[in-house]
């Protein structure tokens, strides 16, 4: 086979190409997130061996700048026009501010690999764009506070006449807050769900928003923000009385909070070591699963936080206790790894991907939890031969 080129970028602007650059290769693949091609450059790569493996293919001319944000970007009010139209890729998260509207009347359109935000005034121009993630739109003259906001006394300080938006939930759990205050100084709440201490809740119905999801819970209870680990310090800083927005993973020196516990709910799942799952149930609500957390002396072989691992026949072979694959983005399995082996030896889980032969799949399905990919290797995992011109980038142009 005769020369090859592949691409691996986000963006791949292939408007200008020539030719004389595609007649080089015999064969180009290209792997992106977006590829931009012009009418006169898509007639082109019809010619010839070109491979797009991509989300998405936009047609755009020639003269239309391309403009990447890789992370958080903002369309603000007080940024300047364009003078030339734009094709914005974000890899990331993109806020569109109101009063942006001649700003955006220069793009001619765009990807956003991630979430977009913006007033419910601009949402007519969310259209230009290609999303791949969440969209959020919020009322007009709203301040934004954070996904998880928490409305505590410092909060009633600063309250303004205004309207307070939150895309996923407000907690009114302070024992120091004044609800009478709030409303005086015209302050209203609008959100997905509101946690609310039950002692609060009639003071505060009138300020949130009637679509809200009310969750009462008792007075003095503190909401634990995250992931928690239950152990010896989580009563000392949390009181007897616990709301927790996360996974949790009992300890063993967790036990006496558990005694002691007057109230615990929990949003996700609970690793819990044997001797303390039924003390667990018969104290907290859950609303994940429960798994039991063994020791790592019982759990065999342990890998984790990897970005990539290779699992060979030797490996399973010299881990007669088990080999447990954790939080790792991507297991690649030797085609020649016995499927009974597999079976007996191997657990994989919270793992993005598993690439393995396809008489193998049987086998190692039965044995991950939480992998959302099991399958042979993806082009991108196979190596590069000796006449492969190969780029990685964040972007590139032919």
């Amino acid at each position: 086979m005769g020369k090859q080129l592949k691409i691996n970028c986000a963006l791949c602007d292939a408007r200008n190409v020539s030719e004389e650059t595609l007649a080089a290769y015999e064969k180009i693949t290209v792997n992106a997130a977006s590829v931009l091609v012009s009418p006169r450059s898509q007639a082109l790569l019809a010619k010839y061996r070109v491979a797009l493996n991509t989300a998405g293919v936009t047609v755009v001319p020639e003269d239309v700048e391309a403009q990447i944000v890789n992370g958080e970007g903002t369309i603000r009010r007080d940024g300047p026009i364009p003078k030339e139209k734009r094709f914005l890729l974000v890899n990331g998260s993109l806020e569109i501010e109101v009063g942006t509207e001649e700003i955006l009347e220069q793009y001619v359109g765009g990807t956003v690999n991630g979430s977009i935000r913006c007033p419910e005034s601009m949402a007519g121009y969310l259209g230009r764009f290609q999303i791949n993630g969440s969209t959020t739109c919020y009322p007009d003259g709203a301040i934004v506070l954070k996904r998880s906001a928490v409305i505590d006394r410092p909060f009633v300080l600063r309250a303004k006449n205004a309207l307070y938006w939150s895309a996923k939930r407000m907690i009114f759990v302070d024992p120091k807050l004044d609800p009478a205050v709030l409303a005086a100084k015209g302050a209203r709440f609008q959100t997905e769900e509101a946690l609310v201490a039950e002692g609060l809740l009639e003071a505060l119905l009138p300020l949130i928003d009637e679509r809200a999801e009310l969750v009462p819970v008792p007075d003095g209870t503190k909401v634990a923000l995250d992931d928690l680990a239950l152990d010896e310090v989580t009563e000392k800083r949390y009181g007897t009385k616990l709301y927790i927005l996360g996974d949790v993973v009992v300890k063993p020196e967790g036990k006496a909070f558990l005694r002691n516990a007057g109230y615990l709910h929990i949003r996700g799942d609970v690793q819990v070591p044997p001797e303390l799952r039924d003390l667990l149930l018969e104290k907290a609500e859950i609303d994940g699963d429960v798994k039991l957390l063994r020791p790592k002396k019982d759990r065999g072989r342990v890998i984790e936080d990897m970005t990539k691992v290779r699992l060979t026949q030797w490996l399973l072979e010299n881990s007669p206790n088990g080999l447990r694959i954790e939080d790792c983005a991507e297991v690649v399995i030797d085609p020649d790894v016995d499927k009974k082996l597999i079976l007996e030896r191997l657990r994989i889980e919270d793992c993005a991907a598993v690439r393995c032969a396809p008489e193998q799949e049987d086998a190692v399905a039965a044995v991950c939890e939480d992998v959302p990919q099991i399958g042979q290797q993806s082009q991108q995992s196979e190596p590069e031969g000796p006449d492969t011109d190969c780029i990685n980038a964040a972007s590139y142009i032919m």
